[in-house]
């Protein structure tokens, strides 16, 4: 639960959502962290800043009192995932059924999302991190536009574009719906034919995207883009890094860290620790200021 209190309120083991006001601590400017250090404490109720906002869910409250305790955090993720991957299952058919589609057809998933978020990103992206082979598409889905969110609203953008971006991040393999379960679910290494149906999948959500009437450019664009590289060498169209927008860089970042770090009945998961690492150190596929940015926000969030 979020609560906005004073700043002379403020006190060690509190988790701070946002310090509100001008602020020019590089540190403690971030916009969340557990207050671990009394002195850092100190420097928030000396600051002047009028109000700061709590996460009574992920740190003390007023009363010095935890919040919610992990199991009810677990529960309540579980549920919010869950009802998720129906919404998304049902948007999906309709597709699948050469039915249209509107962005208002996501929105009840996209407002699950946004809100657990909210209250406890690291236990909401736990869950999605295991991903059954029946609904490994929808959780890819579900967890991508949960990173998008979190991610957008780290480098400050307005919350309309962050909620277009999570709206982006739960269409962007909708090309999937094309290619058969055998070669989607395969668990070993795919033939070249295999390869080259996987690798059409963002012109194929292209395509079924652009039929719908009134859909985003944002979400066009994530569709259609989030597998190009920096150096040019990705796909669909090979696009040097000019030609690729900050919402396909983000959408590519969160892409890629989901499927590396998420646990599936055929391959172990990698950590954050991990993940970051062999990201950060893969020439050419990333933005590598912006991937900075996302290491921090993970960071922040305390995702594991």
């Amino acid at each position: 639960m979020l609560k906005r209190i004073d700043a002379s309120q403020v006190c060690i083991g509190m988790f701070v959502e946002a310090i509100e006001g001008l602020w020019q601590d590089p540190l403690l400017s971030r916009r969340r962290f557990s207050l671990r250090r009394e002195a850092d404490a100190v420097k928030i109720r000396r600051c002047g800043t009028a109000s700061v906002v709590i996460n009574t869910s992920k740190g003390l409250d007023t009363n010095g009192l935890p919040g919610r305790d992990n199991e009810a955090d677990i529960k309540a993720a579980l549920k919010a995932v869950q009802k998720s991957v129906q919404a998304l299952e049902e948007v999906f058919a309709r597709l699948r059924n050469g039915d249209g589609i509107a962005v208002d057809h996501v929105e009840p998933v996209i407002s699950s999302v946004s809100r657990s978020m909210d209250e406890n990103p690291s236990v909401f992206l736990s869950v999605t991190r295991l991903k059954s082979k029946d609904q490994v598409t929808f959780l890819h889905s579900i967890s991508v536009s949960a990173l998008m969110i979190l991610f957008s609203r780290h480098l400050g953008l307005d919350e309309p574009t962050v909620q277009m971006l999570g709206t982006a991040g739960l269409l962007h393999d909708v090309g999937k719906l094309e290619i058969p379960l055998e070669v989607l679910n395969k668990e070993g290494p795919l033939e070249k034919e295999e390869i080259n149906l996987m690798r059409g999948h963002p012109e194929k959500g292209h395509a079924f995207l652009s039929r719908q009437e009134g859909m985003s450019e944002i979400v066009l664009d994530v569709c259609l883009n989030h597998h190009e590289r920096m150096d040019g060498k990705g796909y669909p169209r090979g696009l040097p890094s000019s030609e690729v927008s900050l919402h396909s860089r983000i959408a590519t970042i969160c892409d890629v860290y989901d499927a590396i770090t998420s646990v599936r009945p055929y391959k172990a998961p990698w950590s954050a620790n991990e993940a970051l690492k062999w990201m950060l150190g893969t020439e050419g596929h990333f933005d590598r200021q912006l991937l900075k940015k996302f290491a921090l926000c993970l960071s922040t969030a305390f995702v594991s």
